[in-house]
């Protein structure tokens, strides 16, 4: 299965499916489906207007897409039209070639304030949610089926395996940084991302950072200075 053959982007009501059009649409049902598992909690309660954009869809498939997110998502569903505003164009990061010198001033620390930090030490399990209204640093590893959802930035000084949430108030500027970085899925305000599948680290801790551009949640190594 293309894991990229759909991509769901939420707004505030509103919630954005992309799907490739060469795809057949059983596949991306079946997909739609995965994402919203993994999606765990996060659209429960909501009240949400159905958009998508790509693929074509006739009425009765229109049908069970809005189905399937009425019964699986626990959201509100509203309703479901394609979109047919046009999409913003957005230019493609270069890859850096390897060796390259790394300068600090590319990363997205700086311009951030301190503001107000919960410190949580231990281990996030499978159920628990941490929800804090500013930064959150959790002292230990993130379980999957567990979330972490804050305003501000989240760090994780071990293993983030589960949910995270940073920027929940709409903070685009927020970041997410661990020393473990594999979410089951990972959103900054509301771009939404889930760490890929065939991600290896072979058991070594590489740190990384989560943040936002040009509407797209970009993933980096994070080197300190030698």
């Amino acid at each position: 299965m293309n894991e990229g053959s759909v991509v769901f982007k939420g707004s505030l009501n509103c919630l954005t499916i992309i799907m490739k059009e060469e795809v057949e649409f059983d596949e991306i049902l079946s997909q739609m489906e995965e994402k919203i598992k993994s999606a765990g909690r996060f659209f429960k309660g909501a009240k949400l207007k159905v958009k998508y954009r790509g693929k074509k869809l006739s009425f009765e498939e229109e049908e069970k897409v809005f189905q399937l997110l009425k019964t699986k998502s626990g959201a509100d569903i509203t309703g479901i039209e394609m979109d047919t505003e046009e999409p913003p164009k957005v230019e493609v990061e270069p890859i850096p070639q390897p060796h390259a010198k790394i300068r600090m001033s590319n990363f997205y620390f700086k311009g951030l304030e301190e503001g107000i930090t919960k410190f949580y030490r231990g281990t996030v399990r499978s159920g628990q949610l941490i929800n804090f209204d500013g930064n959150l640093v959790v002292i230990g590893d993130v379980n999957p089926g567990a979330e972490l959802i804050a305003t501000g930035n989240v760090v994780v000084m071990g293993s983030l395996r589960g949910i995270v949430h940073a920027g929940a108030n709409g903070n685009k500027e927020a970041i997410v940084v661990a020393l473990n970085l594999q979410p089951t899925q990972l959103r900054i305000a509301d771009v939404i991302t889930r760490s890929p599948d065939e991600k290896d680290n072979s058991g070594q801790f590489i740190p990384e950072i989560a943040f936002i551009k040009d509407d797209l949640v970009y993933i980096e190594r994070y080197l300190p200075t030698r």
